[in-house]
């Protein structure tokens, strides 16, 4: 069973019977652009009359364009499903052998409907049934991707994109405005969360080639060597459906969302932390699940994989010093040249300066000392700074939290170095991720997520923010049936 998920829009004005549309086998017989736009400029000129004679007073040029697009799409309808229909042969084969050699016997003409871009069409087409088992064959359904009483893959395409960019809600306001085509919320959602899965099963392929001991060797021998390579990994949190519960690592519905990156970038770090950071960012690629830390391990070294990062003779990854992270990085790509955030690094000092000072300038002034000790790779100083204003009676001590994060982390912080080796310090396109799929996608004030569904549309929009949308709609297009 499949659920109706469009709704048309267009109503033009009642033109039937007035004008001479073309068919498809006249415009399959229009083998050049002259043709065509004569046929055209001749099609125009008829609407153009009957329009004058139709509305002779238009308000304004914003109602002329309203029903110029509507009698476009209104157009584009009828020659599609005239497409569609003349796409069957008139006289089909009395038998044919599917691509597994099976012979089935035709029965007739059925009757399909497939909502598009263009609103919905029907065709009729031809019907086999097998001789040897149960079950029958649309011949035209799997030549053209025909996917009977659903989306058809252009319409899931956009309406995905659309879904993977704005909630549900809006979303559909915003397509209907804009195609003329009337979806669901539930519609708008069932699309972007088909591209998810498409992301997953996606990841799935690479995750057995890198474990797939001849693919790795292959690729070893012929693959592009990056010279540099960045990795970054962050995480933030999404509302999830379900009530707290006594798990101490996951003690109330709010998940952490993970989520990495791949890039290059040409930039040079600046000389000094007050400096503009412009990080451009290069060929990047993001990556995102809901899952244990382990499992995101798996992912990390897939998508490395793909990246060759591997192979890098410069691999460098940025995280924000959680334990996790780093966890990750020394198991599976333990060659990295590790470096803590500069701006997560500093988050931990204006706390500190918070409860230590009560005036702003005693409190300014340390936090430009500690800084720049920071900047220049004085991880002795900056943790003395801090230790002297240890208070073990406060609660959750700020000074305590930074002098733990940045004893644990100092060995990743080496700044001096790094900018030395022209190394970037700040992980701009990973907090651009966090932001951009975290913040203005999932939290979407009062929403709650079913698991599945945080899952699938991050991954949609991490796609989507890769530049891989047409990418994961060319594997789409392989599928014929929306179950």
């Amino acid at each position: 069973m499949y659920e109706q998920p469009v709704e048309e829009k267009v109503k033009p004005p009642k033109l039937s019977g007035r004008i001479a549309v073309v068919t498809t086998q006249e415009a399959s017989q229009m083998n050049d652009t002259p043709q065509l736009a004569e046929t055209l400029d001749t099609m125009a000129a008829q609407l153009s009359t009957l329009l004058n004679e139709t509305i002779p007073d238009p308000a304004d040029m914003s109602e002329m364009e309203r029903v110029s697009r509507e009698i476009t799409v209104m157009l584009g309808r009828k020659v599609l499903e005239s497409w569609l229909n003349q796409s069957e042969d008139e006289e089909p084969a009395r038998e044919i052998r599917d691509e597994n050699g099976e012979i089935a016997d035709y029965v007739g003409k059925r009757e399909g409907t497939m909502y598009t871009v263009l609103g919905k069409v029907k065709v009729k087409r031809a019907y086999y049934l097998y001789r040897a088992r149960s079950g029958g064959i649309y011949p035209l359904d799997q030549r053209i991707g025909w996917r009977p009483n659903a989306m058809s893959a252009e319409l899931e395409r956009l309406s995905g994109l659309v879904g993977a960019q704005v909630p549900f809600g809006k979303g559909s306001a915003l397509f209907e405005a804009l195609t003329l085509v009337s979806l669901s919320d539930h519609a708008l959602d069932k699309a972007t969360q088909a591209y998810g899965q498409e992301v997953v099963a996606r990841e799935n392929d690479w995750q057995a080639q890198a474990a797939n001991q001849d693919a790795m060797l292959s690729r070893q021998r012929t693959a592009r060597r990056p010279l540099r390579l960045y990795g970054s990994l962050d995480g933030t949190s999404v509302h999830t459906r379900g009530e707290p519960t006594d798990d101490p690592a996951q003690p109330d519905p709010w998940r952490e969302l993970k989520i990495g990156a791949w890039f290059t970038t040409a930039s040079h770090p600046p000389r000094t932390p007050e400096e503009e950071w412009t990080i451009r960012a290069q060929d990047i690629t993001y990556y995102t699940d809901i899952c244990p830390a382990t499992e995101f391990g798996e992912l990390l070294w897939a998508t490395g994989v793909q990246q060759n990062a591997h192979l890098a003779r410069e691999l460098i990854i940025l995280g924000d010093g959680a334990a996790w992270i780093w966890r990750l990085v020394d198991q599976h790509f333990p060659h990295a040249i590790q470096i803590v955030d500069w701006f997560h690094a500093t988050e931990y000092l204006p706390p500190v300066a918070a409860v230590a000072f009560k005036d702003p300038t005693q409190r300014q002034a340390w936090l430009a000392q500690v800084r720049t000790d920071l900047w220049e790779g004085r991880i002795d100083a900056v943790i003395a700074a801090c230790t002297l204003h240890l208070n073990p009676a406060r609660e959750n001590d700020p000074a305590q939290a930074a002098v733990t994060y940045f004893s644990n982390n100092r060995h990743r912080m080496n700044y001096p170095t790094y900018r030395a080796q022209g190394y970037q310090i700040g992980s701009g396109s990973i907090e651009s991720a966090a932001k951009q799929i975290g913040a203005q996608r999932m939290k979407v004030p009062g929403a709650r997520w079913n698991l599945s569904s945080a899952r699938h549309v991050a991954k949609a929009r991490a796609a989507f923010l890769s530049g891989q949308w047409d990418a994961l709609a060319t594997r789409r297009r392989k599928f014929v049936r929306i179950a």
